[in-house]
């Protein structure tokens, strides 16, 4: 079975979320983790403007990180009444 894991970088702007998002990204491909993005143009366009040169980027803002580990609930399906 195959799950997904939703990783969220949040943060004020200019604070290095897409260069943490990018590390995280290089770090998981790196050990054969498929990543994908939720807004695929939105990370290219990103990535473009910093020519994903994120470790300028991380030393530039320096961000420390806290990491938050939440349970997704599952959804109710709503039954139809016939």
């Amino acid at each position: 079975m195959t799950s997904t894991i939703t990783v969220t970088v949040s943060g004020p702007v200019g604070c290095g979320k897409s260069a943490i998002a990018g590390e995280i990204e290089i770090a998981l491909r790196a050990i054969g983790i498929p990543v994908r993005y939720a807004d695929p143009t939105a990370a290219q366009s990103e990535k473009n403007m910093t020519h994903a040169d994120w470790q300028t980027y991380l030393e530039m803002y320096e961000p420390s990180v806290v990491l938050v580990e939440a349970i997704e609930r599952a959804r109710k399906q709503k039954r139809r009444l016939r």
